[in-house]
């Protein structure tokens, strides 16, 4: 008696999975190395997520072919596609994952109330509907767990990656949400691996906005997030003080230097005619982006905050119906960094596009042309990294020896996102002429 041909999607991926377990590299097959992340099935279209970073260029290559090998040839599937696990990694020192924007939250000075101002601008953004993450990057003093009810310890993923803690639909990532047997003395190059270990490797999921908080100061932590990572810009919070405008100002200088843009000044702790919330300093903060001269600013003006306890408390904030001065600022924030989001994004890829980032050469010539190959005479859209035209030219090459030839409808860069290519075949190629592949009389 045979066995029934698998039918549904869960079937073909069981079945999927039993063959590449037959698939054989040094020290094991493909899942016990922990060289896949994740094997879905979808309409036919088996797709494979590989984590090329542990892979050497032949060993890649290698397990390229048999992945496809391996989806091809099971029962109910159509066509097979590989991605990285690192495909939304942008081409910077500190590849992020899974997050459309990221904005820092700093100041060289500590005490300026940074961090509430990072978790309760976190609260807004979420409460107006994006979806929203925080990494902490003080160290030394990890505060925004608390103020976020963020409970750990961090999970990992089965290739090792660290998964984020859903405090309340906010994802948040932190020393101290790992570091439980206490305080750790992170020094020097220990600071730098933690960041970018941290950060750079955590699985965010699909965060319209990731906010980092940085700590206060100008140390290892924080050049390394303004140096490395894919900042899309950030704002510097300072009290009303000549000493707070002097640190801010020297935040906001490395900022420039890195080519981060600011978007605004936010005044923090205010002084208000509100008895019950008397600030601790004097003057409205209203001349703080102008005395802050050195600094080059997105936004003309952030309404400032006011002294307002209220904010000690973000949790119980209803953001949707700010009833305190200190919250309606914070609701104004938020849609200030909206505007500034909407302004600052650019192109998008379409949903449907194929998605090439990450892959190493071979496997990405490889997959572009198994994907013209079953999408006939429609586009194919398709997103890599770097110059497109190497490729272009690959699959045009590869198309003439078919008889056929291959018009570039669109390429577009899209930043941090990479290259966007549209691909798609001449209509009025003549089909009598004979391909390269075919011998002439």
């Amino acid at each position: 008696m045979t066995a029934e041909p698998p039918q549904t999607d869960d079937e073909i991926k069981r079945a999927v999975v039993d063959r590449v377990r037959e698939v054989q590299i040094p020290g094991g097959d493909l899942i016990s190395e922990q060289l896949l992340e994740d094997i879905t099935v979808e309409d036919g279209v088996v797709t494979f997520v590989v984590a090329f970073s542990r892979l050497d260029q032949a060993m890649a290559d290698r397990v390229t072919d048999q992945l496809h090998g391996a989806g091809l040839a099971t029962q109910g599937v159509e066509h097979a596609r590989i991605e990285a696990v690192d495909a939304e990694a942008p081409e910077t020192g500190l590849p992020v994952t899974g997050v459309d924007s990221m904005i820092a939250v700093g100041s060289a000075k500590g005490g300026v109330g940074k961090t509430t101002v990072t978790v309760s601008l976190a609260r807004a953004l979420d409460a107006a509907g994006l979806d929203v993450a925080v990494f902490d990057a003080n160290v030394h003093a990890p505060d925004a767990p608390d103020l976020l009810d963020a409970e750990g310890p961090v999970q990992s993923t089965p290739s090792g990656s660290p998964m984020p803690v859903n405090a309340d639909g906010i994802e948040v990532i932190s020393i101290e949400l790992i570091a439980e047997d206490g305080p750790v003395a992170w020094r020097g190059a220990m600071v730098h691996d933690v960041v970018t270990d941290l950060l750079g490797n955590a699985v965010w999921q699909n965060r319209d906005v990731l906010l980092v908080d940085l700590p206060p100061g100008i140390g290892e932590a924080v050049t390394t997030l303004v140096q490395q990572a894919p900042l899309d810009g950030a704002l510097l919070v300072s009290t009303p003080t000549d000493e707070g405008a002097r640190a801010t100002e020297r935040t906001g200088a490395l900022f420039d230097a890195y080519e981060v843009p600011t978007i605004g000044v936010v005044p923090n702790m205010v002084a208000t005619e509100a008895e019950d919330a008397a600030s601790p300093f004097e003057g409205d903060g209203r001349s703080l982006a102008d005395d802050i001269e050195s600094v080059d600013v997105a936004t003309e003006s952030i309404e400032p905050i006011p002294f307002d306890p209220s904010l000690r408390e973000p949790l119980a904030i209803d953001f949707d119906e700010p009833s305190t001065p200190g919250e309606t600022a914070i609701e104004s924030l938020a849609g200030t960094v909206r505007e500034y989001l909407a302004d600052a994004s650019g192109s998008e890829a379409p949903a449907d596009a194929v998605d090439l980032r990450g892959l190493p050469p071979a496997a990405t010539q490889q997959q572009a042309l198994a994907e013209f190959g079953v999408a006939g005479d429609s586009p194919v859209s398709m997103l890599m990294r770097g110059n497109p035209d190497e490729l272009i030219d690959v699959v045009d090459d590869r198309l003439e020896f078919d008889g056929r030839s291959l018009a570039r409808t669109a390429v577009d860069d899209l930043g941090h996102e990479g290259w966007l290519i549209e691909l798609e075949l001449e209509t009025d190629a003549d089909p009598s002429k004979p391909s390269k592949s075919e011998p002439t009389a």
